[in-house]
C-alpha cells in the first residue's frame, strides 16, 4: 500500500508541474503575399493592384484571387517584379467546353535577373557553332557554372529544332537561339519549374490549335539532313514574303 501511495504522489506531482518545452506560445500573424508585395513595392494598396491589373494580368481575360496568388508567390520566390513585366500571366487558349489554362512567363531579362542573383552562380559562356548553307549557325550551346559543384551544366540547342519562322526568328535568329539555350540550361543548372519563356508559351498556344494548322507550321522547318541548317528559308522569306507568296510556299521550295 506505501508503495502505491508513493507512486500516486509522484503521478501527481508531475502532473501539476507541466514541462516548459511543450508550453504553447502564440503563433505570429501570417502577412499574406499580396500585402507583402505590396509593401516591397512601395505603393500603395489601390495602386499596386491597378498597376498589376495594367502589366502581369493585362493579357488574361478573367482571373482569380488564386490567380494573383501564384503569380506574386512565382515573383517573390525568384526575385522579379511583376509591375515591371519581368514576370507576367499569360492565357493558352482553351478548347471548346475547356477553361483556359495560365502559364506564368518570364522574359530573357527576368531569366538573367534569376541567373544572375542566384548564391551559386559561378558565370557561365556560349559557344556558337559554325555556320550552315544560310550562313546561320547549326547549334548554341550554353555552359552554366555553379560555386558549389564540380562539373559545369551544358545544353545545346539546334536551329533546325528551335526555330519557328515567325516573328523575331526571322529578323534575330542567333539571338533568339542564344536566348534558348541559356534558358534551358539555367533551368536544368538551377532546378527552375512552372515558368516558361515567351516563345515556350507561343509554342503552347499553338499546339492548341487545330491539328491541321500546327502541322502544316511545323512540317517545313527540319531538315532529314542533319548536315544542313534548316533555317535557308530565312533570307528567302525577306525577299518573297513581300511579294505575297505564303510561309508554305517559300519554304517548301527552299527545303
Amino acid at each position: 500500500m506505501s508503495r502505491n501511495r508513493k507512486v500516486d504522489r509522484i503521478s501527481s506531482r508531475f502532473e501539476k508541474a507541466p514541462s516548459k518545452a511543450f508550453s504553447q506560445k502564440p503563433l505570429p500573424p501570417v502577412q499574406s503575399i499580396v500585402d507583402r508585395s505590396v509593401q516591397r513595392s512601395g505603393l500603395s494598396y489601390d495602386s499596386f493592384v491597378r498597376l498589376i491589373i495594367q502589366s502581369s494580368l493585362s493579357r488574361l481575360r478573367i482571373w482569380t484571387q488564386a490567380d494573383l496568388d501564384r503569380l506574386l508567390l512565382l515573383a517573390e520566390r525568384l526575385g522579379l517584379d511583376p509591375l515591371n513585366n519581368e514576370i507576367y500571366a499569360s492565357e493558352i487558349s482553351p478548347d471548346s467546353g475547356k477553361k483556359a489554362r495560365i502559364v506564368f512567363v518570364v522574359g530573357v531579362d527576368g531569366w538573367s535577373k534569376i541567373i544572375n542573383s542566384h548564391p551559386q552562380f559561378d558565370g557561365m559562356k556560349f559557344v556558337e557553332s559554325a555556320p550552315g548553307d544560310d550562313e546561320l549557325p547549326l547549334y548554341f550551346e550554353c555552359t552554366m557554372f555553379r560555386k558549389d559543384r564540380k562539373v559545369a551544366t551544358s545544353v545545346r540547342e539546334y536551329m533546325y529544332e528551335a526555330h519557328t519562322g515567325q516573328g523575331a526568328w526571322l529578323t534575330h535568329p542567333r539571338r533568339m537561339l542564344r536566348h534558348k539555350a541559356m534558358v534551358q540550361c539555367a533551368r536544368m543548372c538551377f532546378g527552375l519549374s512552372g515558368i516558361y519563356e515567351p516563345d515556350e508559351a507561343s509554342r503552347i498556344g499553338a499546339a492548341h490549335q487545330s491539328s491541321e494548322n500546327f502541322s502544316a507550321q511545323k512540317k517545313p522547318i527540319k531538315s532529314q539532313n542533319p548536315h544542313q541548317s534548316a533555317t535557308s528559308f530565312v533570307k528567302k522569306w525577306i525577299n518573297e514574303g513581300p511579294k505575297g507568296k505564303s510561309f508554305t510556299d517559300i519554304t517548301n521550295h527552299v527545303l
